[in-house]
Parts: C-alpha cells; sequence; structure tokens
C-alpha cells in the first residue's frame, strides 16, 4: 500500500480521512489533501493505537484503520458511499453510491472477496480494505498513467469484469503512445460503451468500444492529425485507428484497421 503523509494528494488520501473521521478524529474536510489538520489527526489515532506518532500512514496504521472500520450490511454514511464507488470504478456493481450498504454492495463485496482469495463474508474489514485498494483481485487494469475508472462508459456503467483483458491491452497501448509523444497526457474522452449507449451515440454495431477494446484520445499539445499519424506508425497490425477533427480512435482488435 501506497505511504501517505502531509503534502500527499489523491483518493487514498481522501479514504484515510474518511476513516479517521468515521473514528472521531477530526482530519478537517475530506478534500484528498493532507495537510496539517489530516497529519494532527493520524498522530492523533496512532498515539490511541500504541503506534508511532509520526504522522505518516503506512502498513501498520493502514492495518489499524482497516481492521477499525468494519463495513457490513445495514452500514451507513460517506465511508460507505467511497466503498461503494470504488466498487463501481473496479466494474464488481454495487448499484447507486448513496452511503447504504445494502445488498447490493454486500454482492459486490462479496464478489470482489472471492476474486481476491479471501473469505466471502461481505464484510469489509482489513483483508477485503487491502485487495480494494490494491487493486490486484481479478486481474484489474492498472497502468502506470491510466486507472480503470478513466474507461466506463459515460452513462457510468463501469468496465464489465469480463473485458479486463481487453481494457489492460488498450492501458498498455496508451502507454506507449504517451511515450511516443513525449510522454505528453493523455484524455480518454471515450473507452466502454454499453449497448444503448453506443446505439445513442449511432456507434458502429460492432464498434471496440462495446468490448472495453477502445478509446477515442486526445493527447495534450498534439493535433489529432499529428497523433493519428503516430498512433498509424505505432499500432500497426495490432488493431484500428481512427481519424476524426478533435481526437484520434485507437483500438486492440488484433488486426489493422484504419478510416
Amino acid at each position: 500500500m501506497q505511504q501517505i503523509k502531509r503534502g500527499s494528494k489523491g483518493d487514498l488520501v481522501k479514504l484515510v480521512q474518511l476513516m479517521l473521521h468515521e473514528k472521531g478524529y477530526d482530519s478537517g474536510t475530506a478534500d484528498g489533501i493532507f495537510g496539517t489538520k489530516t497529519e494532527s489527526a493520524v498522530k492523533s489515532y496512532q498515539r490511541a493505537k500504541g503506534l508511532s506518532a509520526d504522522g505518516i500512514v503506512g502498513t501498520n496504521t493502514y492495518a489499524k484503520l482497516f481492521t477499525d472500520c468494519l463495513l457490513k450490511r445495514g452500514s451507513r454514511g460517506e465511508l460507505v458511499k467511497a466503498l461503494q464507488t470504488r466498487l463501481n470504478e473496479q466494474g464488481y456493481g454495487a448499484g447507486t453510491a448513496d452511503g447504504i450498504f445494502g445488498s447490493n454492495t454486500e454482492q459486490a463485496v462479496k464478489a470482489l472477496q472471492s476474486a481476491s482469495g479471501i473469505a466471502t463474508d461481505g464484510k469489509v474489514g482489513k483483508n477485503t480494505w487491502t485487495a480494494l485498494l490494491e487493486g490486484k483481485a481479478a486481474g484489474i487494469p492498472a497502468s502506470a498513467h491510466f486507472k480503470l475508472s478513466e474507461f466506463k462508459c459515460k452513462d457510468g456503467t463501469a468496465v464489465p469484469a469480463k473485458y479486463y483483458a481487453n481494457c489492460q491491452r488498450l492501458m498498455n497501448l496508451l502507454e506507449e503512445i504517451r511515450a511516443a509523444c513525449g510522454n505528453r497526457a493523455i484524455t480518454v474522452t471515450s473507452g466502454y460503451r454499453t449497448e444503448s449507449y453506443n446505439k445513442k451515440v449511432d456507434g458502429a454495431k460492432q464498434s471496440q468500444h462495446l468490448y472495453a477494446a477502445a478509446a477515442d484520445i486526445k493527447v495534450s499539445g498534439k493535433s489529432a492529425s499529428e497523433v493519428y499519424k503516430l498512433c498509424d506508425r505505432l499500432v500497426g497490425s495490432r488493431g484500428g485507428v481512427g481519424k476524426y477533427s478533435t481526437f484520434t480512435h485507437v483500438d486492440v482488435r488484433g488486426h489493422k484497421a484504419r478510416w
């Protein structure tokens, strides 16, 4: 698990802030920014748990927090909402992130637990929090600069687990494209599509977007024409490349296609 401390930012910081608040420690607004108030709350929690009060959230502090912040059916609140959001991002279908731990959330937790090889009791404790946050269950796609949630359908539907392998290959290709563009940031404007959303946007009937095998992208500081030319060479016979006025389509269909 990534160590976080004063100056750290991101979703993991926000989750720790919510956990501290859940246990009665004032970490300030759960804004994902590890500032002085969060550091003070971490130190207070560490002292109360007999840990070294260094204000750094590492292995031992995570273990205590994950054990203390047990969630199960009937639990409610912002921490439950964060759990549901994370489950949905990883394709486990927890339903609406409403902060209520009901049957859908319980089934999603059990699916995560089964994929992670841990006891399927539907409760979120130390081992389940760890599996969820490390993102290693069921081969969840991940790369240096892309995360699974960037590829969810525009209607909010997460990438289904059955398409994870496709999405991982797509992420790997995008990392190649990013490197070839001088490590310029890539924005995914369209990734996975449900059949209904694909129909809504007049997508091809057999669009690679339906299988989480395609992405429409923009590269910072590069025109769509420049990106197309680069991708045409780089992708080769591994997939499709489409040229549009404001973005470039790339996919990993397994054979060459150009338009």
